[in-house]
C-alpha cells in the first residue's frame, strides 16, 4: 500500500485486477474476523487516473455519508478501515446488521443526489457474495452522461473517458459549492 496517493499514475488493467482481488481478500478477512457483513466503498471513476484532490474530497464525503446513514439507522460498525490503493481510496466497514437491509440504505445514498451517483457502495454478505440491488427490485444504475443503464453504456463505450471525467469533476465542483 503506498504511503500517499500518486496523482499522476495511470492505472493499468493488471493493477485494477490485482486491486479487485485484494479487496475481496480484505472483505473475506473482515467477515471472518467480525462475523458481520461488510460495506466496501469506492468511487466510480473511469480511465487511468483514479485519484486527485477533488476525488479525495468526494471519497471523504462518501465515507461521512455512509457512517451518518448507518448511525441514523442504529447500525453499529464493528470495524472500519480506509485503504490507499494505487487504484484509489477504499473504505471498508463491518456492520452489525442484515446485509440486505444495509444494501437498501446504501442504495439510498447512491441515489440521493448527483454526488451519490459517483459512489460505488457494495455490501458483502456473510456468504462472501455482493448483495445486488436487483435482488430487491431496484433498477440498475443509470449512466451519468445519458441516463441509460450504466452497464450498457460501459459495455458499448458510449462515452469517452474524457467526457465522463469532465462530468465527474463538474458534479464534484457543484457538490463542493453546496458543501461550502
Amino acid at each position: 500500500m503506498p504511503d500517499q496517493l500518486d496523482y499522476s499514475h495511470e492505472v493499468t488493467v493488471p493493477e485494477m485486477l490485482e486491486a479487485r482481488d485484494r479487496r475481496v481478500e480484505i472483505q473475506r478477512s473482515m467477515i471472518a474476523e467480525t462475523k458481520n457483513p461488510v460495506v466496501c466503498f469506492m468511487l466510480n471513476v473511469p480511465g487511468p487516473h483514479k485519484v486527485d484532490d477533488a476525488l479525495t474530497w468526494a471519497f471523504e464525503t462518501g465515507v461521512r455519508r455512509i457512517l451518518a446513514k448507518l448511525e441514523a439507522a442504529g447500525i453499529p460498525v464493528s470495524r472500519s478501515v480506509t485503504e490507499r490503493e494505487i487504484t484509489g481510496l477504499v473504505f471498508y466497514a463491518a456492520v452489525e446488521a442484515d446485509a440486505v437491509q444495509v444494501k437498501l440504505r446504501m442504495c439510498e445514498l447512491e441515489e440521493a443526489d448527483r454526488l451519490g451517483r459517483l459512489f460505488d457502495i457494495d455490501v458483502i454478505g456473510l456468504d462472501g457474495r455482493k448483495v445486488s440491488r436487483e435482488e430487491f427490485g431496484m433498477a440498475p444504475r443509470k449512466c451519468l452522461m445519458c441516463g441509460k443503464e450504466a452497464h450498457i453504456c460501459a459495455r458499448n463505450r458510449s462515452h469517452t473517458v474524457q467526457e465522463m471525467t469532465t462530468e465527474i469533476h463538474r458534479i464534484i465542483q457543484a457538490a463542493r459549492g453546496i458543501a461550502g
